[in-house]
């Protein structure tokens, strides 16, 4: 029995760890933030692409790109190195 209490403590600590590990990499990317607000609560977002502001809403987050749709555009895709800045409510 012994060795199954340090097992399942050493596996709790090892689990926080992680967990604040993800948490800190979502809070330190701002952008990710905005992005993924957009992309679950349906609201638009404005993505600043080389001096250029795109009207949309996140409609997928990739590791690379993100795509967002508008009333004009069904689809737009966006590199993520290319993103200047975000705004959303």
């Amino acid at each position: 029995m012994k060795g199954y209490g340090r097992q399942l403590a050493m596996a709790g600590v090892a689990m926080s760890a992680l967990g604040m590990a993800a948490l800190a990499q979502a809070a330190s990317d701002p952008f990710e933030e905005v992005l993924q607000a957009s992309l679950t609560d349906r609201k638009g977002v404005m993505v600043y692409v080389n001096g250029q502001a795109i009207p949309g809403r996140v409609t997928k987050l990739g590791p690379e790109t993100v795509e967002l749709s508008s009333q004009e555009f069904r689809r737009i895709v966006v590199r993520r190195d290319r993103i200047d800045a975000v705004a959303g409510n």
